[in-house]
């Protein structure tokens, strides 16, 4: 178990101007794990940008399931150093990323660095999986424009195509001829 002091100078040194100690207690807090997530979640929200960077580059290096919101918020974020890191944390976290992430941007379709981010992490999960490549392909091909107008639609009913695909209530091939016919 871990002592709750030593986790708060851990916690504390991510906000260091040294970058060495920044780099130990990021290290020393992937190997604490699961019980420094929550702190780690919060410096998620700070104003200081560079402890937003420690805190989702500590998490990413965690592959924890619990960050998948926090990381899909974060696509959304000013900084495109955080926008890459929370991408790389969703894509380390794999398919069961997919259903969160195409509901934020149904949602929200209006940032761009959300859709560039969104646009990078289903395309590589999208390689390893043809199923989720062929669902996908519709939206990917929105998300390299500059509109997002069509995104949130697209996003939308990749959602709900994935759903269904999920739930068994279509085979993949039955499911991409319905959607190509509207």
């Amino acid at each position: 178990m871990v002592n709750q002091e030593r986790l708060e100078q851990l916690v504390t040194a991510l906000r260091s101007e040294d970058g060495g100690a920044r780099q130990r207690a990021r290290e020393t807090l992937v190997l604490i794990g699961r019980p420094a997530v929550s702190a780690l979640q919060e410096l998620l929200k700070d104003r200081n940008r560079r402890t937003r960077w420690e805190a989702a580059k500590t998490l990413l290096a965690m592959v924890e399931p619990d960050n998948v919101d926090h990381f899909v918020t974060l696509l959304s974020d000013e900084r495109s150093e955080i926008r890459w890191l929370a991408a790389s944390g969703l894509v380390a976290l794999g398919p069961r990323v997919v259903s969160p992430v195409l509901q934020a941007l149904a949602a929200d379709a209006d940032s761009r660095g959300r859709r560039e981010m969104t646009h990078r992490v289903l395309k590589e999960l999208s390689a390893d999986n043809q199923v989720l490549a062929r669902l996908l392909k519709p939206l990917l091909d929105v998300l390299r424009g500059d509109d997002p107008v069509p995104v949130a639609t697209r996003a939308a009913r990749g959602l709900s195509d994935l759903e269904s695909l999920i739930a068994g209530r279509s085979e993949l091939d039955d499911l991409l001829a319905k959607r190509d016919s509207r």
